[in-house]
């Protein structure tokens, strides 16, 4: 998957990004850094993060 330079929730939306992620490591380890993290958002994801085999988010101050 490739992933776009910026992703500005305008022309590439953050959960649709997430989402294609998630699908393409199912099974498999994924580490994410970010330096935001709303916990709300995490529904939109939930699913697919329970797919993975480990996941590890490092979150910025």
């Amino acid at each position: 998957m490739k992933l776009p330079f910026v992703i500005d929730n305008q022309t590439h939306i953050l959960a649709d990004i997430l989402k294609g992620l998630l699908t393409a490591h199912k099974g498999r380890s994924l580490d994410v850094a970010t330096a935001y993290f709303a916990v709300g958002g995490f529904r939109l994801v939930q699913e697919g993060l329970a797919a993975l085999g480990n996941f590890r988010l490092l979150r910025g101050p």
